[in-house]
């Protein structure tokens, strides 16, 4: 049997799994795919009433989505623009200011410039980006480098680029991690999945047998990681 929901007329269809869990789990992700995980024994009749009282929920969140895809592919920070931290929706705000800094507080990426000029305030936030996301990564990197460091593995260096096509890279001539400058805007979980798949292919180079074995016994959920990684997040935005 299949689910669906009405929303203005137009119905979306719901995927429903099946699994060995205790609570309901509804996700609408930024496709506008909505995925429902329910406990083995639910009702089908319980899942339609369900799925009928969350239709508003699930309304505003594919709202939320159109509106976000718009804004975040914008080149400029700019007020009542947004961005993602971590996985968290935030809006930014830019205040005039005597000194730069950029905070995040209560859902708001927070500007404080004297710059005047849309380039400069850009720059800065790119500057920002770059530094504090390679601080973030770096700390995941300590965290997790003992996975390889007992194998003898020198513990790489950690380097943040704009990418088209890949989430991280990774040289072992150079001893190096590369990370996607806009994996910053993923969950942490994601990022920690990424991260622990380059360190492993310093020691498998290939995703064969050994590369998912190790994978799997230092992250059990990494599938989960990685389905979370490709339908929330979109390279290059």
């Amino acid at each position: 049997m299949g689910f669906d929901v009405t929303i203005k007329g137009n119905t979306f269809p719901v995927k429903v799994s099946f699994k060995k869990m205790k609570q309901v789990r509804l996700k609408v992700f930024p496709s506008g795919e909505i995925h429902l995980s329910v406990p083995l024994d639910t009702p089908e009749e319980w899942i339609e009433k369900y799925l009928l009282e969350k239709t508003s929920w699930i309304e505003e969140k594919r709202d939320l989505f159109t509106q976000t895809k718009a804004i975040e592919k914008e080149e400029h920070f700019s007020s009542g623009t947004s961005t993602r931290i971590l996985g968290r929706q935030l809006t930014v705000r830019v205040y005039p200011s005597n000194k730069k800094q950029i905070l995040v507080e209560d859902g708001v990426l927070k500007v404080l410039t004297f710059e005047a000029d849309q380039q400069r305030i850009d720059r800065q936030v790119n500057n920002w980006w770059q530094q504090t996301s390679r601080c973030y990564f770096q700390k995941v990197v300590d965290r997790l480098y003992p996975i390889i460091g007992k194998h003898g593995i020198e513990k790489p260096a950690v380097c943040v680029k704009k990418m088209s096509t890949l989430w991280g890279s990774c040289s072992r001539k150079n001893a190096t991690v590369n990370l996607n400058y806009y994996l910053y805007k993923a969950s942490a979980p994601c990022i920690e999945y990424v991260i622990l798949h380059e360190l492993i292919h310093f020691l498998y180079p290939h995703h064969n047998k050994d590369f998912y074995d190790l994978l799997t016994v230092h992250m059990p959920d990494w599938q989960e990681r990685k389905k979370q990684l490709d339908y929330e997040y979109v390279l290059g935005i």
